[in-house]
C-alpha cells in the first residue's frame, strides 16, 4: 500500500475542508438570519386585557388592518389598543357566541364558522347566517375555506364537509370518499386542490369525489389535525404522530423531523422567511427552521403548552392562541439579556468593551463578561474582592479596571492583577466612576474623593483641594486630555493638582452630573438631574423639561452611527437627533423630539441605573448596550429605525352626533341644528401602538393639518350648515405621515332659520308688519293716555300699602333662605362626607380620581394611588369596643390629614379601609408620604380609647403607568395592599 506523504495529506484535507465549507457556508449564513426564538419579544393578552375568553381558537386580518380573534364568548376585533367583542348580545344574527372558525372572504369580509349556530357572514357591518335549515350538514363546524371560484366549503364536527355554491349546499360525506366524517381543517394549495384533515387521515378532492390517503403515501394511520403549506409547494401535515411533508412533485409523504414532538400537531403555519410553525396538544409551540428545531413552552414564556392557533400578521408579527391567552412574538428594537443569559445579576451598573472586543457588564453580584457570542460570569469565587461592580474602565495593559462598592478597585485579566484601596492610599472604597486617561494615568472617583494614580504614587483631591463634593458619580477625559469630574454638587475641571469647580444651580438648580458625552466639535454635554446641559466655549446650555424632556434625571449619553443621541432615564430609554439637541441648546427650536422606548420594546425594565457607569456604550459593530434594573438591554440602531418605518392604516371607529352613536356611511346627513361631533380613530399597526400619531383635517373648516399627537379623537362644536370631509392620516415613529388616508363625508342640514330663502320671505313679511304696528300704534298711544292716567292714581295708592307689607314680608324671607342655605350645606357634606372622620366618602374619591386620571393621561403628568387599612381592627372592635373602634378611626384620618400634602386627595374607602389620591406625585414620592403616615399610626398613643393597644396600618401604593382606566389603578393598589399584608402588615408596599 503506498502511504501518503505528510504534505499531500495536508493538501487533500484542506481541500476536504474547502467542499464542506462551500457547501455548508450558505446553510450556516442562512441560520444566523433567522432570528433565535428565545429572542423575540413576548406578549400576551387574556382577559384582563379585553379578551372575551382565553382560548383562542383561530385569528385573521381583514384588508383594512384589524385582526379578528376567535374565541368561545364571540369574536374579538383587535385595534392595537383594545378589543371589540360581537357575540349574540349585539348581533342577533349570531347564533352562537363559540366560534371555531374565522377566514377571510375573496371581497374582503369574514367567513364565521361557530361551535354550534352554523355559519355566519360578516362585510360592511351587515351580518348573515347559514344553519341546518339552509342547507348546511351541521350547525356544529371546525372550519372553514372560500376556494378559488367562491365557493365556501365547511368542514363539520361529525357530518363530512358542505359546499356552498350558488345558494345551495352539496354534501360529502364517507360516500363521496371521505375517510372520517370527523373533520379538522380544510387547505387549498398552490394548485386549486381541495385537502381535508379528517379524524381517520388525509383526503384529496378530485373535482368530483374526494380521494383517502394514507399508509400507501407514507402517512401513519389515525388523525390529521392540520395542514400548511410552505412557498416551495411542500404540503405540511399534522398527526397524532408528528409532522409530516410531502415535497412539490412527490406524491409520498414522511416524517419531517424527529426531533420535532412525535404528539399530536394540531396547528401549523409557513412564516413569511419559510420556517414552519407547529402547535401542539401538551408540548407548546416548536418552530422548525434553518436553524433547526426550536421550542417556546409555558416556562419560556407561553401562557400555556396547548396551542390553538398559530396566525402571521401584515407585519411579520406571529399570534399563538393558546388555552390561557394569547401570545405574539415579535421583534422589537431591544433585545435584554438576563441571568437566565449567563449575566451574574439583573441589576446592572456599568457596561464597556475593551480593545480585544469583549463586553463587560458590572452588575450587583458580580462582573459579567460577553464574548464569542455568550455570558459568564465573576463573582468572589473567582477571585474579584467584591460581588458588587459599580464601574467600568478599560485598561491600557489588558483586561478591565473593576470599580466595587466595599473594596476599591482591582484589575482584572483572566485574574486579579492589581488591587487599588484604602490600604493603598484610595480616597474611598466606594468606587463610582473610572477613567484611565491616554498617559497611563489612572483617574478613580470615589464617595470620598478623586484618587490620581500614576508612577508617583496616589493623589486625592478633595473639597479642599477645589471639588464642588467629595462624591464622585463621573469621569471623562476630552480630546485635549483634560479631566473632567461630575460630582453630586456640579461639575469639576482638574488643572495639575487643583480642581477647579463650575457651578450648575443657576440652570433650574442642576447639581449631580451622571455622565459626559464629547462631541466632534468639542461640544461637553452633561447628563444631570436636571436634563441635558451642553458647555460650548465657557457657555452653557440647558434642555430640560420645559424643552420637552418628560424627565429631570439624564444618566448617561451615547451616539450612535445614524446621527441620534440616546439617553437613558428611570422612565425607559430616550432618542433624539443630534442635529435637534443643537438647535434646541442654540435657541433656534423650542422643543426637543423625543422618541421614547420602554418595556414594550423590548426592555424587561424601562428604569435605567445612574450614580456609577459608565451605564451605556456603544460597541465597533454599532450596537448599543445599555444597564438596566432588569438586564442589559441591546439595541441595533439600524434596525430599530426598521421596527415600523411604514406609515399604518388608518380607521374611522366611531362617529358621535350630540353623544349618540351614528352609522359610519359614505355620505353621512346630519339633522340641523348638530352642536357636536365626535369622530374616534385608530393607526393599524401592532409594533408599537402606543407610538402612532395623527394628524386630521376637516375640509370646509379647518385651512390646515391638525397635529393631534397620539390622540385618536378629533371633536367639533356648533359648525355651520354644509358639506365637510374629515381626514385623518397616521404616523410610526420615522415613518412620516401616510399617504393613505381614512375619510368622512357628511352633510350638516341648515335650519330653516338658516336657508337664505327664509330670510327673503321674512323680510317682505316684516315690511307689512311694521306699517300695521305703525297704525296700530298710533290709535293705541291716545287710548293708552287716557287709561294709564287713572291707572297710575289707582296704583300709586296700593303701592304704598304693599311697600309696607314687602317690608315686613322681606325679613322673614330673608331668615328663611338663611335656613335652606344652611340645610343644603349640610345635605351637601352629608352625600360626599364620611360622618365619623370628615374625609371624603367613597363616592366622592371615584369622581376624583377618574378627573385626576384623565388630567394626569391628557398632560403626562404623574399620578399615585395608595390604599391603607387598619391592622387587626375586628381585633380592637372586639377586645375594646366599638366606640373605640370608632375612635380609632378618627385618629388614623386626623393623621392622614397631618401626613398628606395639601394637594392629596383623602377618603374612607370602607370600615377600616383609606384612600389616598396624589395628583403630580410619582410612586417615589407617594412611597415617602405613605411611609411616613405608618410611621406617625406606630407611634400614636391609643391610651385614650385603646389602653395598651398598638395601633398599625398597611400601605399599597402604586401609579398611573401602563395604565389605560383608573379602576385598574384601585385593582393595582388593592394588590400592593395585600401584598403589605401578606408581608406581615404595619408595612408600605408598592
Amino acid at each position: 500500500m503506498t502511504r501518503l506523504r505528510p504534505d499531500n495529506l495536508r493538501r487533500i484535507c484542506g481541500t476536504l475542508l474547502g467542499w464542506i465549507c462551500a457547501l455548508w457556508w450558505p446553510t450556516l449564513q442562512a441560520a444566523q438570519q433567522v432570528k433565535p426564538l428565545d429572542a423575540y419579544f413576548k406578549e400576551v393578552w387574556t382577559t384582563r386585557d379585553g379578551l372575551p375568553h382565553n382560548l383562542v381558537h383561530n385569528m385573521v386580518q381583514t384588508p383594512d388592518g384589524y385582526l379578528w380573534v376567535a374565541t368561545w364568548e364571540g369574536v374579538a376585533r383587535y385595534n392595537g389598543r383594545e378589543f371589540r367583542t360581537f357575540d349574540r348580545g349585539n348581533v342577533p344574527e349570531l347564533r352562537d357566541n363559540g366560534i371555531r372558525a374565522l377566514r377571510l372572504a375573496r371581497d374582503g369580509g369574514l367567513w364565521l364558522g361557530t361551535s354550534r349556530g352554523g355559519v355566519t357572514r360578516y362585510r360592511a357591518d351587515e351580518w348573515k347566517t347559514y344553519t341546518r335549515k339552509d342547507g348546511l350538514a351541521q350547525d356544529e363546524v371546525m372550519d372553514l375555506l372560500e376556494d378559488r371560484d367562491g365557493r365556501l366549503w365547511v368542514a363539520t364536527e361529525s357530518a363530512g364537509i358542505s359546499r356552498l355554491d350558488g345558494g345551495s349546499f352539496t354534501q360529502f360525506r364517507r360516500d363521496a370518499g371521505l375517510p372520517s366524517e370527523v373533520l379538522y381543517q380544510l387547505l387549498q394549495d398552490d394548485r386549486g386542490s381541495i385537502w381535508a384533515a379528517t379524524a381517520e387521515g388525509l383526503a384529496r378532492f378530485d373535482g368530483v369525489r374526494f380521494i383517502a390517503l394514507g399508509a400507501e403515501v407514507g402517512l401513519p394511520s389515525g388523525q390529521v389535525f392540520s395542514l400548511a403549506q410552505g412557498r416551495d409547494g411542500t404540503l405540511y401535515a399534522g398527526t397524532e404522530h408528528g409532522v409530516f411533508h410531502r415535497r412539490a412533485g412527490s406524491e409520498e409523504f414522511a416524517l419531517l423531523d424527529p426531533r420535532l414532538p412525535r404528539d399530536n400537531i394540531v396547528r401549523l403555519l409557513v412564516d413569511a422567511e419559510g420556517s414552519l410553525w407547529a402547535g401542539t396538544v401538551n408540548g407548546g409551540l416548536c418552530r422548525y427552521s434553518k436553524r433547526g428545531v426550536e421550542q417556546l413552552a409555558s416556562r419560556g414564556g407561553l401562557p400555556n403548552d396547548r396551542v390553538s392557533s398559530l396566525f402571521q400578521d401584515r407585519e411579520g408579527s406571529l399570534w399563538v392562541g393558546t388555552n390561557a391567552g394569547l401570545l405574539r412574538l415579535r421583534d422589537a428594537p431591544f433585545t435584554t439579556f438576563t441571568t437566565e443569559d449567563g449575566l451574574p445579576d439583573d441589576y446592572v451598573r456599568s457596561v464597556t468593551a475593551d480593545a480585544r472586543g469583549t463586553l463587560w457588564i458590572g452588575t450587583s453580584r458580580g462582573l459579567g463578561r460577553y464574548r464569542g457570542a455568550r455570558f459568564d460570569a465573576l463573582t468572589r469565587e473567582d477571585g474579584l474582592p467584591g460581588d458588587s461592580v459599580l464601574s467600568l474602565a478599560t485598561a491600557r495593559e489588558g483586561g478591565v479596571w473593576v470599580g466595587t462598592y466595599s473594596h476599591g478597585v482591582v484589575r482584572w485579566d483572566e485574574r486579579v492583577r492589581r488591587v487599588i484601596d484604602v490600604d493603598s492610599g484610595l480616597a474611598g472604597n466606594q468606587v463610582r466612576a473610572l477613567v484611565e486617561g491616554r498617559d497611563g494615568t489612572l483617574w478613580i472617583g470615589t464617595t470620598r474623593g478623586l484618587s490620581r494614580v500614576d508612577a508617583q504614587g496616589i493623589r486625592r483631591y478633595t473639597t479642599a483641594e477645589g471639588l464642588p463634593r467629595d462624591f464622585v458619580i463621573s469621569l471623562h477625559e476630552d480630546r485635549q486630555g483634560r479631566i473632567w469630574v461630575g460630582t453630586a454638587n456640579g461639575l469639576a475641571q482638574i488643572e495639575g493638582d487643583r480642581a477647579r469647580g463650575h457651578s450648575l444651580t443657576m440652570l433650574d438648580d442642576a447639581q449631580d452630573v451622571f455622565g459626559f458625552h464629547e462631541t466632534d466639535d468639542g461640544s461637553l454635554w452633561l447628563a444631570t438631574d436636571r436634563g441635558l446641559i451642553r458647555r460650548r466655549d465657557e457657555g452653557l446650555a440647558l434642555i430640560g423639561r420645559h424643552q420637552g424632556l418628560p424627565v429631570d434625571a439624564i444618566f448617561q449619553i451615547v451616539a450612535d452611527t445614524r446621527g441620534h443621541v440616546w439617553l437613558t432615564s428611570n422612565r425607559g430609554i430616550l432618542r433624539a437627533r443630534a442635529s435637534d439637541l443643537d438647535s434646541v441648546a442654540d435657541g433656534t427650536q423650542e422643543r426637543l423630539p423625543l422618541e421614547t422606548f420602554g418595556e414594550s420594546d423590548g426592555l424587561a425594565s424601562a428604569q435605567n441605573n445612574g450614580g456609577s457607569g459608565p451605564v451605556a456604550w456603544r460597541t465597533p459593530d454599532g450596537k448599543l448596550w445599555f444597564g438596566t434594573a432588569r438586564g442589559l438591554a441591546m439595541t441595533d440602531p439600524h434596525q430599530t429605525v426598521e421596527v415600523a418605518v411604514t406609515a399604518p392604516s388608518v380607521v374611522i371607529e366611531q362617529v358621535r352626533v350630540d353623544d349618540r352613536d351614528m352609522p359610519i356611511k359614505e355620505a353621512l346627513v346630519l339633522p340641523p341644528g348638530t352642536r357636536k361631533l365626535e369622530l374616534q380613530f385608530v393607526g393599524l399597526s401592532y409594533l408599537s401602538p402606543q407610538k402612532i400619531t395623527y394628524r386630521y383635517r376637516l375640509d370646509g373648516f379647518d385651512h390646515e393639518w391638525i397635529e393631534r399627537g397620539t390622540s385618536r379623537l378629533a371633536q367639533f362644536t356648533n359648525l355651520a350648515p354644509g358639506d365637510y370631509v374629515f381626514r385623518v392620516t397616521a404616523a410610526n415613529p420615522d415613518s412620516g405621515w401616510g399617504e393613505s388616508e381614512a375619510r368622512l363625508a357628511f352633510r350638516i342640514e341648515p335650519r330653516l332659520v338658516q336657508r337664505r330663502e327664509f330670510w327673503w320671505l321674512l323680510g317682505v313679511a316684516m315690511l307689512f308688519v311694521l306699517y300695521g304696528l305703525y297704525r296700530w300704534r298710533i290709535y293705541s298711544l291716545e287710548h293708552s293716555r287716557i287709561r294709564l292716567r287713572d291707572l297710575v292714581d289707582r296704583r300709586t295708592a296700593d303701592l304704598r300699602g304693599q311697600t309696607e307689607r314687602l317690608t315686613a314680608t322681606d325679613h322673614e324671607k330673608t331668615q328663611l333662605l338663611e335656613k335652606l342655605r344652611q340645610q343644603s350645606e349640610a345635605f351637601e357634606r352629608q352625600a360626599r362626607e364620611d360622618a365619623l372622620t370628615g374625609l371624603m366618602n367613597r363616592r366622592s374619591f371615584d369622581e376624583a380620581l377618574a378627573r385626576e386620571f384623565a388630567h394626569a393621561q391628557r398632560s403626562g403628568r404623574p399620578l399615585a394611588v395608595a390604599l391603607a387599612d387598619l391592622d387587626h381592627f375586628k381585633r380592637l372592635n372586639d377586645s375594646y369596643s366599638h366606640a373605640a373602634g370608632d375612635a380609632a378611626l378618627r385618629v388614623v384620618a386626623d393623621l392622614i390629614r397631618a401626613s398628606c400634602r395639601s394637594m392629596d386627595v383623602m377618603a374612607r374607602w370602607g370600615g377600616e379601609e383609606f384612600a389616598l389620591l396624589f395628583p403630580g406625585a410619582t410612586r417615589e414620592e407617594a412611597l415617602r408620604v405613605c411611609e411616613r403616615l405608618r410611621q406617625a399610626v406606630e407611634r400614636h398613643d391609643c391610651s385614650a380609647f385603646a389602653p395598651g393597644y398598638r395601633m398599625t396600618i398597611s400601605i399599597g401604593v402604586t401609579d398611573q403607568i401602563g395604565l389605560s382606566h383608573h379602576e385598574k389603578l384601585i385593582s393595582r393598589a388593592d394588590a400592593k395592599l395585600y401584598e403589605a399584608k401578606n408581608a406581615g402588615r404595619n408595612r408600605v408596599c408598592s
